[in-house]
């Protein structure tokens, strides 16, 4: 065998010491990839290699098991490569100069489907050494009015992820100019004021004939008074002039800006002080030339946007971006619709977890807030991104390849913890004394270099009290023999009062004579923490409870650890007890 299959060898039968004698083919599998980036394009020659050694570790005993390993566990501290940086394809046809722009809506925070079009355009302005924009596109106080606290939350948002902008505008800011430009059209007949009725235009519309107040020659008297708050909400809309026989009826004379009565609706950044705001195709048309963008990522739902853009910058002699379109991006079982998300809030649907972020942060989301509350990393979210790239299809993204890449980036610098749930007191008599009181075990079973952590026992009268899982204590009757995990094998007595009561039996592996017993995570009654773990499953919510090792102590908050036998979780609260958000197995 050569080196990597040595390695592959001693990574399963690791794994599967880690799981009761049985190692996972995937789990081995993705740890190898995770280690090896190089050898993602020869995945089925190295799953044929793992399954082989599945089959070989799994038909061992569990001593049998360690004996190997003992011989092979040199393999496991192989130095992981660091983890390289996804590269881009080329974009064909691309302007020599790359401006990009990230323009969210900030009327809540972000979610993995605005992902997509932030990391495209940031990576891409990158590789070709351009620059990236950031823009508030705000100008909607009615229909979808900016949340204040959502400016924050998005730069946070951006920053964790690494996505830094070279300029930021907000476009309330640029009402005055957005009108400078209106009347500019209007002067130059590319505009008029309609005064129809929704419904009435749309009959016009539909029908291609012309709106009656498109010839007018007072429009600009009319804008003024739209301005200064003296037509009505819905009285009035400022239209640009296209053909009335495009073939398609939304490119036929579409709406630039709109009377919105902010006496009841106030924008929540400039108040009351305008009442004439540019719809979506005006503000971003005008933006996106005045501010030099040349690249622009975006889904194909805009397509029909973009033409009328266009249209507005050709009237305009303005400059047109290039853009790319793409299909649209799914998380599999989780809403990415804000104003579904902000519906599910105000239900009052989450209200029995803590939140700090007005429920935007709950880990059954998939807001990025709630992605990084939960224990996902910025790199593992990029990488999905690259992934996907801006295929035209749509995506739909399983929780399961997420996870993957997730595993991939927190795997090598998880600490370890032992977590009882349901915990159920365990007393081990017959304890020799010269047992030590201090089990020094490591922070990483593969990587000894980030050093050890110290569990406590008390051993009183040849006794020591300790929490095993409520699950695990299920499964045992008397007679049973059993191993607590890296420290000793006990056989159960009995129970008393609520209380598993077992004997000491030895202290090694080895020394239990080729029995497969289980293997048991514990926690020392006397050094240990409460814990409650919240373990989001689609729109469900299970509390678990429980006590932790008290090495938690020294684990920084927001960290991720792996729960031995349960699986990684972000630390997210210490004081007097610990609360922690499960991440994925």
């Amino acid at each position: 065998m050569n080196d990597l299959d040595y390695e592959i060898y001693a990574e399963t039968l690791f794994n599967a010491i880690e799981h009761n004698g049985k190692a996972s083919t995937q789990a081995v599998l993705g740890k190898i990839l995770a280690k090896h980036q190089e050898l993602r394009s020869k995945v089925k020659e190295i799953l044929k290699i793992v399954e082989q050694f599945t089959i070989k570790v799994n038909s061992l005993s569990y001593e049998e098991q360690k004996i190997e390993l003992e011989k092979y566990k040199s393999y496991l501290s192989i130095k992981q490569k660091p983890q390289e940086e996804k590269d881009l394809p080329d974009i064909p046809n691309r302007p020599e100069r790359v401006v990009t722009r990230f323009a969210p809506n900030p009327d809540g925070p972000l979610h993995i489907g605005n992902l997509r079009a932030a990391v495209l355009s940031y990576k891409y302005a990158k590789k070709y050494g351009g620059k990236f924009i950031l823009r508030f596109e705000d100008t909607d106080p009615k229909i979808k009015p900016p949340l204040l606290k959502a400016y924050d939350w998005i730069q946070e948002d951006l920053k964790w992820l690494g996505l830094e902008w070279d300029e930021l505008y907000i476009q309330s800011d640029r009402l005055e100019l957005y009108y400078e430009y209106a009347r500019r059209l209007i002067a130059n007949d590319d505009a008029y004021v309609c005064e129809c009725t929704q419904e009435v235009f749309k009959n016009y519309k539909n029908s291609g004939l012309a709106c009656p107040h498109r010839d007018r020659k007072d429009s600009l008297v009319l804008f003024e008074k739209m301005i200064a708050g003296n037509i009505e909400e819905g009285k009035a809309v400022l239209r640009l002039k296209t053909s009335m026989h495009e073939s398609n009826p939304a490119l036929r004379d579409p709406p630039l800006m709109r009377v919105i009565d902010t006496r009841k609706h106030p924008h929540p950044r400039i108040g009351s002080k305008y009442y004439v705001f540019p719809l979506y195709n005006f503000s971003a048309a005008l933006d996106d030339s005045l501010m030099g963008v040349t690249l622009i990522f975006r889904g194909k739902e805009h397509l029909t946007n973009s033409l009328i853009q266009t249209e507005i910058q050709k009237k305009l002699g303005l400059s047109t971006p290039f853009s790319i379109q793409y299909g649209r991006l799914k998380l599999e079982g989780y809403i990415l619709s804000k104003s579904k998300i902000r519906s599910t809030i105000l239900s009052g649907q989450l209200i029995d977890f803590p939140s700090f972020c007005d429920g935007w942060d709950d880990p059954r989301l998939a807001t990025l807030m709630a992605l990084r509350r939960r224990g996902f990393q910025p790199k593992a979210l990029i990488d999905l991104i690259i992934d996907v790239g801006f295929k035209p299809s749509e995506a739909t993204i399983s929780w399961d390849n997420l996870a993957t890449l997730n595993r991939r980036v927190v795997e090598p610098k998880a600490n370890r913890l032992f977590l009882t749930l349901d915990p159920v007191k365990l007393v081990v008599r017959n304890v020799p004394k010269e047992l030590s009181e201090i089990v020094e075990l490591p922070l990483h079973p593969s990587y000894p270099a980030m050093g050890f952590r110290k569990i406590k026992l008390k051993i009183i009268e040849n006794t020591i009290d300790v929490y095993i899982s409520g699950s695990d204590a299920l499964s045992l009757k008397p007679g049973d023999k059993l191993r607590l995990m890296e420290l000793f094998n006990i056989k159960i007595f009995g129970k008393d009062h609520e209380k598993l009561i077992a004997d000491y039996e030895s202290k090694s592996i080895e020394e239990l004579g080729g029995q497969r017993v289980p293997i048991f995570q514990w926690v020392p009654a006397n050094d240990s923490v409460r814990a409650t773990l919240f373990i989001a499953n689609g729109m469900n919510l299970y509390v678990k409870k429980g006590f932790i090792e008290s090495s938690v102590r020294l684990i920084e908050k927001g960290s991720v650890v792996q729960l031995v036998r349960i699986g990684y979780a972000r630390l997210d609260e210490l004081s007097e007890e610990a609360n922690l958000i499960f991440t994925h197995d």
